[in-house]
């Protein structure tokens, strides 16, 4: 990251009224909207438009590349993996750096259990499959669960200790809460090494608070608005946005999909990878792509349990156990029982869907 400080025309005045805002780096200034910065910032038009456009040249997001250095970059650049081979094979190495990535389907579908599942894998260095960052995870599900981070951890070597120390949550109650706190956001992105942010759920605040069809262009209108500051702040600091999202009902002809994402176009545009996944009996998962640029869709059949998604029977059974003795080590005795999206089957633990 490159300090305010390297921008032609921010001098230390300027730099005091962008750090207010949060603005903190080169990488930061050159996502703004000069026409938001001057109101924002209290500063001039014309050094809001002077000071974006040379932080812009400063960064790199100043004019044209030739695809042949687009493709070199995009090589060089670690992916986040699911550490399960059939997926990440048909990912082409895994989620590139800042994507917009949403889960969507029913309750019970694995949707916070990959946000777990991926709040872990990033921790990890990008020689494993990793990007070695942190993760801030907004809850507005009560779907946070330490022993499933702990799981994870365990299975796959990280100490259990650091890997939920690593995460910062921050529960949701209003939607107005998401809102104010991507205000702040991009900051700590920049500055302490955030790699995934998380929101689950994203749309269910939203549908609850914004009710009736005069309505729906401002609920709309405010999505938008944030999934503009996640594709901001993922340009300039490289963190992975992932959002869960809910259906709902849809009238469709015999053997189509009956569940229909929330949020209607604006969500279905907004993300760079959209999945779709639900349970299908007792421990199996489906999961789907079902929309990305350079990717064609696919779906694999995951078994889900202490520990995170598993490739197969197999590898559930010849590594859930060990994950269980070290829960139930640590007093966590509910990991007798099969795991399921946000709760444990035997009524251990809440429901987070």
């Amino acid at each position: 990251m490159r300090s305010l400080e390297d921008v032609e025309g921010v001098g230390p005045a300027v730099a005091r009224k962008l750090k207010a805002v949060f603005i903190t780096t080169a990488e930061l200034l050159a996502v703004q909207n000069p026409v938001e910065l001057q109101v924002k910032a209290g500063i001039g038009e014309g050094t809001a438009k002077k000071i974006v456009s040379n932080a812009r040249r400063l960064v790199g997001l100043h004019g044209f590349r030739s695809g042949l250095e687009v493709e070199r970059v995009m090589v060089e650049e670690p992916k986040l993996t699911t550490g399960i081979a059939s997926v990440d094979e048909a990912l082409l190495g895994g989620i590139e750096c800042g994507s917009i990535v949403e889960f969507y389907g029913p309750a019970r579908g694995g949707k916070t259990q990959w946000c777990t599942h991926l709040a872990v894998r990033v921790q990890l260095p990008p020689g494993q499959g990793g990007l070695g960052g942190r993760v801030l995870w907004l809850d507005s599900e009560n779907s946070f669960k330490p022993w499933l981070v702990r799981g994870v951890a365990y299975r796959f070597g990280l100490n259990p200790e650091a890997a939920l120390g690593n995460i910062r949550r921050a529960k949701m109650i209003l939607a107005s809460q998401i809102t104010e706190t991507f205000d702040t956001i991009p900051q700590i992105c920049a500055e302490q090494n955030i790699k995934l942010v998380i929101i689950d759920s994203l749309t269910g605040l939203f549908r609850a608070e914004y009710v009736g069809l005069e309505a729906l262009r401002i609920r709309q209108q405010d999505l938008n608005v944030l999934l503009n500051h996640m594709r901001r702040t993922a340009a300039a600091t490289g963190t992975i946005f992932l959002y869960t999202n809910q259906v709902m009902a849809s009238i469709s002809t015999y053997g189509g999909n009956p569940n229909t994402p929330a949020g209607g176009h604006i969500l279905s545009h907004g993300s760079d990878y959209r999945f779709y996944t639900r349970r299908k009996k007792d421990d199996i998962r489906i999961l789907q792509l079902q929309d990305n640029a350079g990717i064609p869709e696919f779906s694999v059949e995951l078994k889900l349990g202490w520990g995170g998604f598993y490739a197969d029977k197999s590898e559930k059974s010849s590594t859930e156990p060990d994950v269980r003795e070290y829960l139930q080590s640590i007093g966590w005795g509910g990991a007798s029982g099969e795991v399921e999206d946000g709760h444990e089957e035997a009524g251990v633990v809440e429901a987070g869907e």
